[in-house]
């Protein structure tokens, strides 16, 4: 804050001197938690060195003066010689005298600028009884013609300090026109609201509007036309930020529904079932509303906060830290000040619904409107979702027209808003731990939504959330062996306290690359004023399949799904610390290679994964001192991190009883227990994705004999991946034979293949790793095996699906005894369920009339059967 000297040239620490020793304790102690964006510093920086700055801010308030100036001077940026808009109550209490009154005038800052000084301009000051505050003089013209007499460069900065991420509402209440509003709060409501929410306070800073360079755009303008141009620029560049974090004024449920029940594409599909069903259009119109009431969201910041504070406190007790991709998150940040965001996240648990909104809101960032199953509508929670939040979708509304058209039209109303939403591609939560097929519904309703103009763009944003520890594991083995799913009610609410007990490890939210609909469509040729339903139907498939494959690209390689991948890969005997070893490695050098995302321990800067790992604990188990700390599962390339983080997993493996050890004259040997091999195989799936197309190689060239020519293995890969399209998610838009090639390219490099024109082979020591690398999807080949062997079933007569399904169960148990099929977790009902769909989808079974399953066509024929099993069982591997 100078007033006599040049803040330009003041150093860091000048603004500190002029306050005693207790104010400078309370700006250190409530101004030092806010976060203030390195790349916002940096800009800032690079602009004082080119020209002037002129920051500004919506608010007037001497709060916002000292924070900034503060906050400037411990960066070394341009102190604000001269400020408008500040009202004096408070200012020469604090020692401000020496800014004289003359230094708060127009006149004031454009001397200021005249002599290459900062200063700091208020658009609007709060006043008692009106929430929208006053205007202030308008020094933006008188900068204009200063801009024309000189060649330095004035630069307009749009800030803004954000203490309480509270939307406005449509309509002020009484407490916004005496105390102001969020957008021009009152000093008290200032004071206050800073005073609670210091330490989740950040500062956001706009793109900086060059006025050199607007002068130049409009050189026969008159200076107040320019002016007015340059103020609106900063209006909007205000609103988009501070948009990007309240987001959307507040609706009531009510007036969201009247005002949903108004879309003209709604109106029109209630006018047509009321014809078509020869209905009462005022029962069509009842049945829309009752359908909107049990979807709608009934939002509440001050329940949203609530929650993330309850939120803070549980993930805090219950998790060793959550990762998140702070750049990725930036990225998306910046694509929703362009266009609404659609959050599309990886769905493992139920604590994703509460995890995303807990992130965003902890970095400002406006949290969404999530899209979740009916079936955690009950109460209590149900309500308390609705306030938070949440609108409710029935999981199956096929045939229902009115419900269809209302949840249409509500996902339009919120698109046309400009609230963010969140929904799951894959529809429900994955019980395998593999990216589920993404489902198409919500995706086909915000394309419907952007065709019909209620956007001019959507952002979807893939996301990918990774847990050392699922709190839901032993839930979803049940179902994984064939019991039924439990439906979400009161009674598992009640053993919240369990999971409260315990410790999960750590969580990992990592972002991909947003993804605007408009851009999406135009690389595909699309045109929404004219194409055909086919050429929407498509862009919804491939949308569909590119956020799923965003979502995959990104998944956090974790130390506990390294370990459960290795030491799955042997059913039937234990493995040394050797051999794990060995395949712990190959998967993070193919990893790396790939250009993977690994949790921080694993990075390869180990100064980068000490400052946030975990403290060690100092206790040293009972069992690491029997097995010998000395036999690491990562070799001397790895950091010293990443060994700790791999030991620490298997560990945890084995004080859960999952894994077992014993120590022999070779060292120790491990095995994982029997039953437990479906709960590690969700950690393990969790980063198939990331070596997909090394498996489906690996077990296309042993179905060939280890040696094949390109034509050969590039048909069998795509054999494979054709059954396997269910369970796996190829990158878009690339050919197999691309694909292939590329694949083995990156296996010759870590001296696992051998090439050359004629074909491929396996290199001398890529017998071991390659077999590893199969079974990777050795039990989804086992799973598809069995429900090929259980058609033999289907030879008598139809069977229902359900009953099809134990079908296939009992021949898994039977193969599995025999020594047919290898791995426990291959008995799987949704992997079951999944190669069911991929038969159907093949031709190679159908539906009766009453939804039953018979064979097809050529099936019918036993050898055609017999022969179609042994196909798939070429891919299988047998040490």
């Amino acid at each position: 804050m100078s007033t006599g000297h040049d803040s330009a040239a003041a150093p860091p620490e000048a603004m500190h001197t002029r306050y005693g020793p207790l104010f400078r304790w309370l700006f250190a102690r409530f101004f030092g938690p806010v976060r203030f964006p390195a790349e916002a510093e940096d800009r800032l920086a690079e602009l004082a060195r080119k020209g002037t700055l002129i920051y500004v801010m919506r608010s007037a308030g001497i709060l916002n003066f000292l924070y900034f100036n503060w906050a400037f001077a411990r960066r070394g940026l341009p102190l604000a010689k001269a400020v408008l808009g500040l009202g004096t109550f408070l200012y020469r209490p604090l020692n401000l005298a020496a800014q004289r009154s003359s230094s708060r005038s127009v006149d004031a800052v454009v001397q200021a600028a005249r002599a290459g000084h900062a200063s700091m301009i208020f658009l609007r000051r709060p006043l008692l009884l009106r929430s929208k505050g006053a205007s202030v003089a308008d020094a933006f013209e008188k900068l204009v013609a200063l801009q024309r007499e000189t060649d330095r460069p004035i630069y307009l900065v749009p800030q803004l300090l954000i203490f309480k991420r509270a939307p406005s509402r449509l309509r002020p209440g009484v407490t916004d026109v005496v105390l102001g509003s969020a957008e021009v709060p009152g000093r008290i409501h200032a004071f206050t609201s800073f005073l609670f929410n210091y330490k989740r306070s950040f500062v956001k800073v706009g793109l900086p509007i060059d006025l050199s360079q607007l002068v130049q755009d409009n050189p026969n303008r008159p200076d107040a036309i320019v002016a007015r141009l340059a103020r609106g620029a900063l209006s909007v560049g205000l609103e988009r930020e501070l948009h990007s974090v309240v987001g959307p004024k507040i609706k009531s449920q009510q007036r969201l529904i009247e005002e949903t029940m108004r879309d003209r594409l709604l109106r029109a599909e209630l006018a047509k079932e009321a014809e078509e069903k020869r209905r009462r259009p005022e029962a069509v119109e009842q049945e829309a509303l009752r359908a909107l009431r049990e979807i709608s969201a009934r939002v509440s910041p001050a329940w949203i906060d609530g929650a993330n504070t309850v939120a803070r406190w549980v993930f805090n007790r219950i998790y060793d830290g959550i990762e998140v991709d702070e750049e990725g998150l930036q990225v998306a940040a910046e694509a929703s000040k362009r266009a609404p965001l659609v959050i599309c996240p990886t769905h493992r648990s139920h604590i994703d619904y509460i995890l995303i909104s807990h992130v965003l809101v902890e970095r400002g960032i406006t949290p969404p409107l999530v899209a979740a199953g009916a079936n955690l509508s009950f109460w209590p929670l149900g309500p308390m979702f609705r306030r938070m939040g949440a609108f409710f979708i029935r999981r199956s509304f096929k045939g229902d027209r009115v419900y269809s058209a209302a949840l249409s039209a509500y996902v339009r109303k919120l698109a046309r808003d400009g609230y963010t939403q969140e929904f799951y591609p894959e529809g429900g939560r994955t019980r395998t731990g593999r990216i589920l097929q993404p489902k198409y519904g919500l995706v086909s309703i915000e394309v419907d939504a952007w065709i019909a103009g209620a956007r001019d763009d959507l952002c979807f944003v893939p996301v990918a959330i990774d847990y050392a520890k699922v709190v839901e594991a032993r839930a979803y083995a049940a179902e994984l062996a064939g019991g039924e799913k439990r439906r979400e009610d009161l009674r598992g609410l009640l053993k919240a306290p369990a999971v409260l007990r315990s410790r999960w490890g750590r969580v990992h939210v990592q972002i991909d690359r947003p993804l605007f609909l408009s851009e999406f469509a135009a690389s595909r040729g699309f045109d929404p004023a004219n194409h055909t339903e086919e050429e929407r139907k498509d862009l919804v498939f491939a949308l569909a399949h590119r956020i799923a494959y965003g979502m995959g690209r990104v998944q956090t390689i974790t130390a506990s799904a390294l370990v459960a991948a290795a030491a799955l890969a042997s059913p039937e005997r234990s493995v040394s610390a050797h051999e794990l070893r060995g395949r712990i490695e190959i998967l993070r050098r193919l990893a790396t290679a790939k250009g993977s995302r690994f949790s921080l321990p694993l990075q390869a800067s180990g100064k980068r994964a000490a400052r946030h790992a975990p403290k060690e604990d100092a206790r040293e188990t009972t069992t690491a001192r029997e097995a010998g700390a000395d036999e690491e599962l990562l070799d001397e390339t790895a950091t010293s991190q990443a060994r700790k983080a791999i030991r620490e997993a298997m560990e945890g493996f084995i004080e859960d009883g999952q894994v077992e050890r014993r120590l022999l004259d070779g060292g120790p040997r491990y095995r994982v227990k029997r039953g437990a091999r479906p709960t590690l195989d969700f950690y393990k799936n969790n980063i198939a994705h990331h070596f997909e197309e090394e498996s489906i190689l690996a077990a296309a060239l042993w179905a060939l004999g280890g040696q094949a020519s390109w034509e050969a293995l590039i048909e069998r890969a795509q054999w494979l991946s054709r059954l396997l399209k269910r369970e796996l998610s190829f990158q878009p838009h690339v050919s197999i034979e691309e694909t292939v090639r590329a694949t083995a390219e990156r296996l010759r490099a870590h001296g696992l293949l051998e090439l050359d024109e004629g074909g491929v082979k396996s290199a001398p020591a890529g017998d071991e790793p390659l077999g590893f690398l199969q079974g990777l999807i050795g039990d989804v080949v086992e799973a598809y095996h069995v429900a090929a062997l259980a058609l033999d079933e289907l030879e008598d007569g139809s069977l229902d699906r359900r009953h099809l399904i134990e079908c296939c169960f009992d021949h898994g148990k039977e193969a599995l005894g025999a020594g047919r099929i290898r791995f426990e977790e291959a008995l799987s009902k949704p992997t079951f369920e999944r190669a069911l769909g991929w038969l159907l989808d093949a031709g190679l079974i159908l539906t009766d009339g009453e939804r039953r399953l018979a064979l097809a066509g050529e099936m019918q024929s036993r050898a055609a059967r017999i022969a179609f099993a042994d196909e798939i069982a070429s891919f299988l591997r047998r040490d």
